[in-house]
């Protein structure tokens, strides 16, 4: 898991070519994990702008074209190292239990990986990077609240994708500073605080459009 770092696998032989790797065996898989992982670990270590591909190659123990396989640079690397981690917080949310599952463990593990976050946060690398980063973390949102509102029977006016980035901003806000400030208050009370203030927004927004029932448009979001 890309949340458990350390965990290095041998890498054997090399790789004849430097064409990039589209269909992945299992060995090809568990080197992108390492490479995630290491990548993710020396970040916190050091800083991601000091970390060099020569740094990742050595603490993976692979050669330079083996990387290359994989990732073109070590921002592609990074990009993947955080979608991979916003993947298992979805997975996390099916653990949980209540109308917001996921925001509980999502703070709890945050608290207890604050370095880890706060890189993931923090960390620029490009003039669309966080653009970028925000957005997958929206679309991963959007088939969640579109199934919750369809449970419902709500829509939202023109459907769940302003409503998610609006939720992903707020978040990943809130979340930051929290991380920032050095955790001044438990994972249960800043989880309590962004639900309530996300469910009191749009228990508003759906009032006041008359708690329409979902479109055909808002139900296909949601399959």
């Amino acid at each position: 898991m890309v949340l458990i770092f350390l965990l290095w696998f041998p890498v054997l032989g090399e790789r004849r070519h430097m064409a990039r790797l589209t269909n992945l065996s299992e060995r090809g898989l568990e080197t992108r994990r390492l490479l995630r992982d290491v990548l993710l670990a020396l970040a916190i270590e050091k800083g991601y702008d000091k970390v060099t591909i020569s740094d990742i190659t050595a603490r993976a123990e692979i050669d330079r074209s083996t990387f290359y396989l994989h990732y073109k640079d070590k921002d592609e690397l990074f990009e993947a190292s955080r979608r991979a981690v916003i993947d298992e917080i979805i997975e996390l949310r099916k653990q949980g239990t209540g109308p917001f599952p996921g925001i509980p463990l999502t703070f709890e593990h945050m608290a207890k990986n604050p370095a880890l976050y706060l890189v993931i946060l923090q960390t620029e690398t490009g003039a669309a990077d966080r653009g970028g980063f925000l957005e997958y973390l929206a679309s991963s949102m959007e088939p969640i609240l579109a199934k919750a509102l369809e449970e419902r029977r709500r829509s939202l006016p023109g459907g769940v994708s302003a409503v998610s980035r609006y939720l992903t901003g707020a978040f990943a806000g809130l979340a930051r500073w929290w991380l920032e400030s050095g955790v001044p208050e438990p994972p249960a009370r800043v989880s309590t605080l962004f639900i309530e203030l996300a469910r009191g927004g749009l228990q508003s927004l759906v009032n006041n459009t008359g708690g329409q029932e979902p479109s055909n448009e808002s139900r296909g979001e949601a399959r």
